[in-house]
């Protein structure tokens, strides 16, 4: 029989201790990720039992918890989480908690666990067949989430500070996640990601403005990113999305007296968009060429050409036709104003999808 289920508690609890001065060298000695939001102790705790490992100390997650709580100086784990945050102690008012309306925990735990990187501290139920009320948590950030109809309705926005946004919505991407490839959005007061989840709920993460770096280093701005299942085969959206984008771009996004727009059929090929007067405006290079599968390009429209942004088309087949994948990204401090101007891509793509399908152009325009 294990040692743990006969020592007396005393015993056990000096075994546990024993292990503080390599826990503590793991503890200080393991890579400590940086995070968007602030400090986890449960991932503290998770790295902790990794660096042990390593050092062949085997503990369980609930003595790593523990472990960790000693070196905060807490007697036990649930000492240390009902701890107030550094600087809130002797504040009248704590953090505000959420509530969010659930009606499948399987699909909120997809969601929240594993998609969005939230870990389950405790769920609660009256009796094995009423509904389920739970916290979700990362970092800083609390969630309620409740089965329970009087709680709260479906369709609520909760706003949640971040401190990266970039390095979360490439988090975000990582992931395989089927129902959400969110975008980042750049408004007048900072950066954006928003998700819904699936009962309806936006969650909105936001970077203020005065913590986005005005230097224009690397990525100003995520990628504006769509998707449509579109009624025809791959190589047919391939040819309308290449060879037939005069019949579907709109002429609000060009120059004025618009004629045609052509594509080079090749890696390296001139995007040309011709003008009645008998002037021409390239505003791209092909650089990828994978028919059907993959369309790229480096585009330049209402740009400054010194710093071109992409665009990646991918087309993949499925059971009613093709489901095309639009990305429209890299974008940096020198264009990120073409980027709002192309916020309004469902315009145009829905153009696309209605001529691929053989249906009438919707005529809607800007600011319709």
């Amino acid at each position: 029989m294990p040692a743990s289920a006969t020592e007396p508690p005393s015993v056990m609890r000096l075994s546990l201790l024993s292990r503080r001065t390599t826990a503590t060298q793991a503890l200080y000695s393991s890579a400590r990720k940086s995070s968007v939001m602030s400090t986890d102790h449960k991932q503290q705790a998770k790295r902790l039992r990794t660096s042990l490992a390593e050092r062949g100390v085997e503990v369980t997650h609930s003595e790593a918890l523990e472990l960790v709580a000693h070196q905060y100086g807490a007697r036990d784990w649930n000492t240390l989480v009902a701890q107030p945050p550094p600087g809130e102690a002797d504040r009248d008012f704590g953090p505000v908690i959420p509530v969010l309306r659930i009606f499948d925990v399987a699909k909120a735990r997809e969601f929240y666990t594993d998609f969005l990187g939230f870990s389950i501290d405790w769920e609660h139920t009256f009796d094995d067949h009423a509904p389920v009320y739970l916290q979700a948590s990362r970092d800083g950030a609390l969630l309620h989430l409740s089965e329970h109809h009087g709680d709260a309705s479906p369709g609520a926005t909760v706003r949640i500070l971040v401190r990266d946004v970039m390095r979360l919505h490439r988090e975000l991407h990582e992931r395989d996640y089927a129902y959400a490839r969110p975008g980042v959005e750049t408004e007048p007061w900072g950066l954006e990601v928003t998700v819904l989840d699936p009962f309806a709920n936006r969650l909105v993460f936001h970077q203020p403005a005065g913590d986005v770096a005005p230097d224009g280093g690397g990525n100003a701005a995520g990628p504006i990113e769509h998707e449509y299942d579109v009624a025809c085969t791959p190589q047919h959206a391939f040819d309308v999305f290449t060879g037939a984008i005069t019949e579907w771009w709109h002429p609000a996004y060009a120059m004025p007296g618009l004629t045609e727009v052509t594509i080079e059929p090749r890696v390296g090929g001139t995007c040309m968009m011709r003008l009645s007067d008998g002037s021409s405006y390239a505003w791209g290079t092909v650089v990828v060429w994978d028919a059907p599968a993959h369309y790229a390009q480096e585009f330049t429209l209402a740009q400054d050409p010194d710093h071109p942004s992409r665009i990646d088309v991918w087309f993949a087949p499925i059971d009613e036709g093709t489901r095309m994948r639009f990305s429209h990204g890299r974008w940096t401090a020198g264009n990120v104003a073409g980027r709002a101007r192309f916020s309004e891509w469902p315009i145009l793509l829905d153009r696309f999808v209605a001529y691929a399908e053989g249906r009438p152009l919707p005529e809607r325009g800007p600011g319709d």
